[in-house]
């Protein structure tokens, strides 16, 4: 049997700064973001040939975006309760917090962690963050 998966494309707009980097990206800046995200069949087989509706993985994604839309990540990323196993990276702990910065890397653990929380019986094959049309960083089962 092929192996099957679908996978559903999502565009936002959002702010970001990189706390004590030595760079550009120190200061606010927005971008126009995609995440593409790819579940396979574990998730559900109920209707011959369809891997996952794609208004189901929607309707489950939407409200993630939605927390993140026109927003500020670092702020997002910041005021979210985080899972211990999110493998969201800390720049550091300030006064008994962990900072953490909203880089590729971390917003597509967070976004992972967001929405395994969601929709626990989805099987998650990929998630792609791109932060502009040539760059992106991606988890992957």
């Amino acid at each position: 049997m092929p192996y099957l998966s679908v996978c559903k494309s999502f565009e936002f707009a959002y702010a970001h700064r990189l706390p004590e980097y030595d760079g550009k990206c120190l200061r606010n800046h927005g971008h126009t973001g995609r995440i593409e995200v790819e579940v396979d069949g574990e998730y559900r087989n109920t209707y011959p040939s369809m891997v996952c509706d794609f208004y189901d993985l929607q309707s489950h994604v939407q409200p993630i975006i939605d927390k993140m839309d026109h927003k500020d990540l670092y702020d997002v990323l910041n005021e979210t309760d985080l899972p211990e196993n999110a493998g969201v990276r800390p720049l550091r702990r300030t006064e008994g917090k962990c900072i953490f910065p909203p880089t590729s890397e971390n917003m597509v653990m967070w976004f992972k962690a967001q929405l395994e929380q969601a929709w626990p019986e989805v099987s998650i094959v990929r998630i792609r963050w791109w932060e502009s049309s040539s760059s992106y960083a991606e988890w992957r089962r």
